[in-house]
């Protein structure tokens, strides 16, 4: 049974996580990211360095993440970015963007209070995923990116390194996906496929 009640909304300028578990693996729900969603050629003139000069990260290739310390720059389809950068930078990031895309066809759209972003952590990272979406896990590299579905949600996932991986979701499901991961993830529950 899953407990009902609501997910709070992140203050953005702390650092403690909003929700956290330690089973087999570490289930976080961080601080707020703040995410933007560029819409966009990815083919367009000059993207690779307005992408670089405004995030200090490199545009990710097909179905890939550029990731640094405090940036994620998500593939999510042939014309779709995912930005996930510091909450309070959102405004400043879609100001640049904007400036530099003037001309081209583009739509931006502040997605940080839609979405949440979860963090898992721990060697059983795959075998956890495994049980709740269809996408193959046994090759599954990493900075590679999934839109997919997790416990029937629709979600998009990519790895950190080899036992990090990251889900986004909307935040209205965010409290049911916390509680499916926790389930997921319970002591001695998984199957040791990926080991």
């Amino acid at each position: 049974m899953i407990k009902k009640g609501k997910v709070k909304m992140p203050n953005p300028s702390s650092d403690t996580d909003v929700l956290s578990y330690m089973g087999e693996i570490s289930v976080k729900l961080p601080k707020n990211w703040g995410m933007i969603t560029l819409k966009v050629d990815l083919e367009t003139k000059g993207l690779k360095k307005i992408i670089n000069d405004c995030f200090k990260t490199p545009l990710p290739h097909l179905g890939k993440v550029s990731a640094t310390t405090d940036t994620r720059i998500v593939w999510m389809a042939p014309d779709e970015l995912l930005i996930l950068i510091s909450y309070d930078k959102v405004n400043k990031h879609i100001a640049s963007l904007e400036e530099n895309l003037r001309g081209e066809h583009y739509l931006i759209a502040d997605v940080s209070d839609a979405r949440v972003l979860f963090n898992l952590k721990g060697e059983g990272v795959y075998d956890v995923l495994a049980k709740g979406t269809p996408a193959d896990m046994s090759n599954f590299g990493v900075n590679e990116v999934r839109r997919s579905r997790i416990g029937q949600l629709a979600a998009a996932f990519w790895t950190i390194n080899s036992d990090e991986i990251e889900v986004v979701c909307f935040r209205s499901v965010s409290d049911y996906l916390f509680d499916w991961l926790k389930a997921a993830a319970a002591p001695n529950s998984l199957p040791g496929y990926f080991k």
